[in-house]
């Protein structure tokens, strides 16, 4: 039996001529990895991938390191959404010297 794999997902890249790839792999011993894969493009090629990461199978805590890292980055706004405007509020100190 031949090893299978399929695409969980792409989304696009940080440049023009790259994308994500989410994909799951069976190995010959039949179990499933998963790999992040950065494709590029390739003019008479097309999207071939370019580096492939085998992700850990530890696959929630990987989901709760890019959701604290959404939170770091301020990327869990959806596309072209504005994010509000937040004020400095000053602290206990800052008020009695002001």
């Amino acid at each position: 039996m031949s090893p299978r794999e399929f695409c969980l997902g792409v989304i696009d890249g940080r440049q023009e001529g790259e994308k994500l790839e989410l994909a799951c792999r069976e190995t010959q011993s039949g179990t499933l990895e998963v790999e992040l894969r950065l494709l590029a493009w390739g003019e008479g090629i097309g999207w071939y991938p370019q580096r492939t990461l085998p992700l850990p199978p530890e696959l929630a805590h990987l989901r709760a390191l890019l959701r604290r890292a959404e939170r770091l980055t301020g990327r869990q706004r959806g596309a072209g959404e504005v994010g509000a405007r937040v004020l400095p509020f000053p602290r206990t100190g800052e008020l009695a010297a002001g």
